[in-house]
């Protein structure tokens, strides 16, 4: 009877491919950076008005941001009440929108929400909409 030897191979190196799992990550990634929502937010503190009839907003505005104490911010640059003309009119050129969000806080006076209601208008903004955080129905 003939004797077969078994030869011995050596198994294969073992390679960690990372290719498909960076591939993977980037995609969820971009999926993520897609599927977020995000929110318009002042960069100032604003306690903003309560309403039963708040909804969220949807596509792109210009915000402005109207404090307490007065001072009135423009997407992310604090303005003079005489600037707000010339910086909604510029923000509305750059966000290529007809839409602005005037974001008051509940202490704010009406006079100067007023005021910064017509500058958007005279700065050629079509829909200017006022924020208000949702409040409970009782």
């Amino acid at each position: 009877m003939i004797r077969f030897r078994r030869r011995r191979t050596e198994p294969a190196p073992v390679e960690l491919n990372v290719i498909p799992l960076i591939d993977v990550v980037f995609f969820l990634l971009v999926f993520y950076v897609i599927s977020t929502s995000f929110e318009v937010e002042a960069a100032v503190k604003v306690d903003r008005p309560a309403s039963t009839r708040a909804a969220p907003v949807t596509g792109t505005v210009v915000p402005v941001a109207i404090t307490k104490t007065g001072a009135i911010q423009v997407g992310n640059v604090i303005v003079d009440r005489s600037q707000v003309t010339a910086a909604v009119s510029a923000a509305l050129k750059t966000a290529a929108t007809d839409r602005v969000l005037v974001i008051p806080d509940r202490d704010a006076t009406t006079g100067l929400l007023l005021s910064v209601m017509d500058a958007c208008t005279a700065a050629g903004a079509i829909k200017v909409e006022v924020a208000a955080r949702r409040q409970d129905q009782p």
